[in-house]
């Protein structure tokens, strides 16, 4: 069986018959078409693992700042998922560095599903009568409101006055 039949029958298996060729250095045998396309779909995979973390990341700094009424007291939990979301994205950019031309692109596509699941997020806890208010869209920054340096600084949240007083001082 050549390795581009192996690889539409068991990635798996492709993957480490692949791995065994490349040690032993024989190059002819590599089916270098799926090869190729499977290094470049390992790169997307880890933009889409920084994207996914920045989205939890900011999509909690919103919890907190948009769905508690005292983010002193409330929102114990979305600091620590903040927290975690933070740690992880700080180990993906570790791991690639390359990453940081992108970073300001990267937060805003974060951004905007972090804002939707957000206005989500309302709807449902106004339903579950959780908050006694929604979000509305326009209430909420059209672009992310923090700066690469402040998402990943520990401990740091902001309150809705705080995210507010920004946007008036920027737009």
């Amino acid at each position: 069986m050549t390795t581009k039949e192996l690889y539409e029958r068991d990635l798996y298996a492709w993957t480490q018959e692949t791995a065994r060729l490349l040690r032993a250095r024989r190059f002819s045998e590599l089916d270098l078409k799926n090869l190729i396309e499977e290094v470049e779909d390992l790169g997307s995979s880890e933009r889409h693992r920084l994207e996914g973390q920045l989205e939890a990341l900011i999509e909690h700094l919103l919890y907190i700042g948009y769905l508690t009424t005292d983010p002193e007291r409330d929102g114990h939990g979305w600091r620590y998922a903040v927290e975690r979301a933070r740690d992880k994205a700080l180990r993906v950019l570790k791991k690639n560095p390359s990453f940081k031309h992108d970073l300001g692109e990267v937060i805003e596509d974060a951004y905007r599903s972090a804002r939707e699941s957000l206005l989500e997020k309302a709807d449902i806890m106004k339903a579950d009568r959780k908050i006694c208010y929604s979000i509305r869209r326009e209430e909420l920054p059209p672009q992310c409101p923090w700066p690469d340096k402040e998402l990943f600084e520990k401990e740091r949240y902001f309150t809705r006055a705080e995210i507010e007083r920004r946007e008036l001082r920027q737009g």
